[in-house]
């Protein structure tokens, strides 16, 4: 009877380390497979406590594993958010953030050094990811501010930004534009002739001057140059 209490018991063992794949090419999860799979090899043959001792080391590595897992992932999180932030700022810089909005601006871009610098430098992922979403929150109220009574550019500067390149679809996606990403094949038809290779519409160059096309019931003039329409 007690040899039998044994083995159900090893055999609950080697079932709870058994877990979804993702992320499970690690040092723990693999020593937990071959231990487990000794464990099992033991069960066979027989030798219960061997089996249970090997299940028990196996179920320790499989939660060693878990955490690890769990890490990457928050890590992953981290990183992808230290990337919104970074965007939203070359998006916010855009719009003339440091004027129209300077003490979010200048709060955000703290957040985003303050976030970096946890992640790279501290590795603490979970303190990264909190403080970027701080700064995205705070970001996320800056908007354009039309100047000049709501005047709008006919024509726009090309931007090179750091980790956030100008693209037709972008340029078209900003307030100040046509605020919709969709709308990039008017810029891409009014301007082919313009770009490096006419029939390329994703390759255009910084300081290139995108004519912009009037929409129905748009007044457009000027040209819009880091932040300004001049």
């Amino acid at each position: 009877m007690k040899r039998t209490l044994l083995g159900i018991v090893v055999a609950a063992l080697l079932a709870g380390t058994v877990f979804g794949q993702s992320l499970q090419d690690n040092q723990y999860y693999r020593r937990m497979v071959e231990l487990k799979r000794q464990s099992e090899a033991a069960f066979e043959e027989g030798d219960y406590p061997e089996a249970k001792r090997l299940a028990e080391e196996a179920q320790s590595y499989k939660e060693q594993s878990d955490q690890w897992i769990a890490t990457q992932l928050t890590a992953y999180r981290a990183r992808a958010a230290l990337v919104r932030v970074k965007d939203r700022l070359a998006d916010a810089s855009m719009v003339n953030a440091q004027v129209n909005f300077p003490e979010e601006y200048a709060e955000g871009t703290a957040l985003y050094n303050q976030a970096y610098s946890e992640f790279y430098d501290d590795e603490d992922y979970p303190a990264s990811l909190a403080t970027s979403n701080r700064a995205l929150e705070i970001l996320s109220v800056v908007r354009y501010i039309p100047s000049e009574g709501g005047r709008l550019p006919a024509f726009y500067q090309v931007r090179l930004l750091p980790g956030n390149t100008d693209c037709l679809w972008n340029i078209a996606g900003y307030d100040f534009i046509y605020g919709d990403p969709w709308a990039w094949k008017l810029l891409y038809e009014a301007n082919r002739d313009k770009l490096p290779e006419e029939a390329n519409p994703d390759l255009i160059l910084p300081e290139m001057i995108l004519t912009i096309p009037a929409r129905e019931g748009e007044s457009r003039s000027g040209t819009w140059v880091n932040g300004e329409i001049r």
